[in-house]
């Protein structure tokens, strides 16, 4: 009876809504098995970037939203998730059943070709939430990212950050954010990430050479951040975040607004931080490692009947202190010190995408301006100043699907770039480079069998000038690169289990940095010399991965092995310039190989508690078996954690305890010395405090528990024998507002 009497409900409700706006596209999600319908259920529209949830009545309605194809996604706790391609033009009603199971959500992968479920990918891509990865406050966007298998961080100090996949970092590494390519002088180790971590939902790592869709330099990988989602239709939500930090006395301050009104969606995120000196485990603060961060970010979507855009802006700066020596300091003071270094980074995209009866076109325009300064004598001059600007287009065309089993993808990338200097000091000489590339990707179905394979053609030019200074001398250099690559690679999908193979090239060629560095490196205290002689490095990966899931289970483990022709590594010397470690830029072959091992699980009576494990490991050596220098400690990171669901005002959401290990590095480059292993133990926990709304939330936890004096392998402070942060005691509050709008 209680169903008969939800079922004219719906009916009534459906032809209500129908009633009202014949453009609407009503839907309703329905348990497959009992066909009560599920209340709250989240469905998202991929391409928008906007969703609903349903109401009690299992029912959710979108207004203008009607182009002829059209992703969407629904989801459930407690179900498997539907993905699909639907066509809003010739149905306005449709009913969803959403199978029970035990499987973890599944996310929709924007980085790959077809933007499938992370399951359904024939290339393994790491997606990880930021709220997962922020659970223990790190510091940077980089430190959160080294939480992640297979992923860690060079750093210098506690501000600067630069991400290491499998090894590889720096050039090798290509960073997507707000749809295009950011670009920041890249090359220097003590240049972070240029990305904040405000109005970012996701994070999906490609790990290996990715040159396919993303061109020369993506030898080692990718970093592709999603954009903070729209807000739901007829809603406006936002946000106030603060959270204190004890180690470095510092502050997050993070505040943000989302308003959907029709076809018109608006985002506004803003963040400012300050961090004073940090505090190792036996001594005092480390003089001059204070930073600030100030970030805005904003995006704008609109779209009509086959037709969506986005204009995404945003404005990064940072001030980051230089150390020079090991100096140690009683004092928390924060105020800028020289020498130190300043970044202003803007990036501004406009993405466009069309539908055109069963396929798709996107075109996404960008530009990105980094302006880097370091001041060593005068807090109002700058002794090195680079102007960044690069241009950068990226267009892909979707094919339609034929006999529901074929599909292809052809694009093209390019992008224009200059480089000034406008400060007394010269690294690098003014330069200009353009890149070209085109290249097309095949999607095969069988059965359960899935298939991919693609080419591409990239062209890269190099233009300098020549340039004396009172220090250095650069001569002209006008050279230009070409490279082919490919990827072929294959899925096999069972009911719990699921296996990948991919083979893949990567080109790169040298960066004026590589060929042309002739001076002090004033962040890593180096003398860099570059080669002008050096030519492309290459690389061809095989990459295995293995994935089992069941109802209270799952287990992944992901080999791999990467042959790098003529890679280009910083050697030391054991010569001085000034009292500065002279270090060269060289060639030679090179391979690393290595994988991720990792599992989940949570008893089947005690359903809220999980335990998770991961093992990570990278080995790397010349074509004569000797260990290639700055290559990250093999890790294994354990965590215990217990989800709770309890009744009152105040609610336990989840509480953590983290171990992580990493072990001695032993195999090590010339002129590099051995790092000991060492453990850190962290621990945190999540609160809810209900209201009449939204719930406030609150973090508290510590990091580095017992407080332990160790020094990372790929600190930059090794050489200087400063060790890492020590314990850091975190606390931090969130509010969430939303409401609907009248209409």
């Amino acid at each position: 009876m209680k169903t008969q009497i939800q079922s004219i409900l719906i009916v009534l409700i459906l032809f209500t809504y129908a009633s009202v706006n014949g453009q609407s596209f009503i839907g309703k999600v329905l348990d497959s098995e009992t066909q009560e319908p599920i209340p709250y259920a989240e469905v998202y529209l991929v391409d928008l970037k906007t969703g609903t949830i349903t109401n009690e009545y299992g029912i959710f309605k979108f207004e203008y939203f009607n182009q002829t194809n059209v992703h969407i996604q629904v989801t459930f706790l407690g179900y498997n998730a539907i993905d699909q391609i639907m066509n809003f033009d010739t149905m306005q009603e449709k009913i969803f059943y959403l199978k029970r199971g035990h499987f973890e959500l599944e996310e929709v992968i924007v980085s790959a070709p077809s933007g499938k479920l992370q399951v359904e990918n024939i290339v393994h891509v790491e997606h990880w939430r930021l709220t997962d990865l922020l659970e223990t406050s790190p510091l940077t966007l980089a430190e959160a990212l080294s939480s992640i298998p297979g992923v860690e961080q060079t750093t210098t100090g506690v501000g600067i950050g630069k991400p290491v996949i499998r090894g590889l970092s720096g050039n090798r590494i290509v960073t997507f954010a707000q749809g295009i390519r950011i670009e920041n002088q890249q090359w220097g180790d003590e240049h972070g990430l240029g990305v904040g971590e405000i109005g970012i939902e996701s994070v999906e790592i490609i790990k290996g050479p990715a040159s396919l869709l993303y061109g020369s330099d993506a030898l080692g990988g990718v970093l592709y951040f999603v954009d903070e989602r729209y807000a739901s239709q007829n809603t406006i939500a936002g946000f106030v975040e603060t959270k204190f930090l004890s180690n470095t006395l510092g502050s997050f301050n993070n505040i943000g607004l989302k308003i959907h009104s029709g076809k018109l969606k608006f985002n506004l995120f803003g963040t400012f931080s300050s961090q004073a000196d940090y505090k190792t485990p036996d001594f005092d603060r480390v003089y001059n490692t204070r930073f600030d961060q100030k970030n805005i970010k904003t995006s704008i979507g609109f779209n009509t009947r086959n037709w969506i855009t986005n204009f995404r802006y945003a404005y990064l700066q940072n001030n980051f202190g230089i150390v020079e020596d090991a100096i140690y300091i009683n004092s928390n003071d924060r105020k800028r010190t020289l020498p130190f270094q300043s970044i202003d980074n803007h990036n501004l995209s406009f993405e466009h995408i069309v539908f055109t009866g069963n396929s798709k076109l996107n075109l996404t325009l960008g530009y990105t301006n980094n302006y880097r300064r370091e001041f060593e004598e005068d807090i109002k001059e700058h002794a090195l100043g680079l102007k960044l600007n690069s241009y950068t287009y990226n267009f892909k065309w979707y094919s339609p699907t034929f006999k529901e089993s074929f599909d292809f993808i052809i694009g093209s990338q390019g992008m224009v770039q200059s480089n000034a200097n406008n400060g007394e000091e010269v690294l690098i000489p003014d330069a200009n480079m353009t890149d070209l590339g085109i290249f097309s990707i095949g999607n095969l179905k069988i059965n359960k069998l899935d298939l991919q394979g693609g080419i591409r053609a990239d062209y890269r030019k190099i233009d300098t000038e020549a340039m004396d200074t009172d220090e250095s001398s650069f001569p002209a250099l006008q050279n230009s690169y070409n490279g082919l690559t490919f990827s072929i690679g294959g899925s096999y999908k069972l009911e719990k289990t699921k296996y990948r193979a991919n083979i893949s090239s990567g080109f790169r060629a040298p960066n004026t940095t590589e060929l042309l560095s002739n001076g002090v490196h004033h962040g890593t205290n180096r003398y860099i010399k570059g080669d002008v002689n050096l030519t492309n490095e290459n690389a061809t990966q095989i990459d295995f991965s293995f994935d089992f899931q069941e109802e209270h289970f799952s287990l992944s483990a992901n080999a791999f092995y990467n042959a790098i022709q003529n890679y280009i590594f910083l050697s030391p010397t054991n010569t001085f310039i000034e009292s500065n470690p002279v270090f060269d830029y060289l060639q030679t072959n090179a391979s690393l190989y290595g994988g991720e091992f990792g599992f989940h699980y949570h008893p089947h009576k005690i359903h809220w508690l999980h335990l998770d494990s991961n093992l990570s490991t990278v080995l790397a050596e010349d074509k004569d078996g000797n260990p290639l220098p700055l290559i990250p400690q093999t890790k294994i990171n354990s965590t215990i954690s217990a989800e709770i669901s309890n009744k009152g005002k105040l609610q336990l959401k989840k509480f953590f305890l983290q171990h992580i290990y990493k072990f001695r590095q032993q195999r090590i480059g010339l002129f590099e010395t051995e790092t000991n292993d060492y453990s850190l133990i962290n621990m945190g926990l999540n609160l809810d405090i209900l209201t009449q709304n939204n719930p406030i939330e609150i973090t508290a936890g510590v990091k580095n528990l017992l407080n332990t004096t160790y020094i990372d392998h790929l600190s930059r402070f090794k050489v200087l024998e400063i060790p890492n942060q020590g314990i850091n005691f975190y606390t931090g509050i969130i509010i969430q507002l939303d409401r609907g709008m009248d209409k």
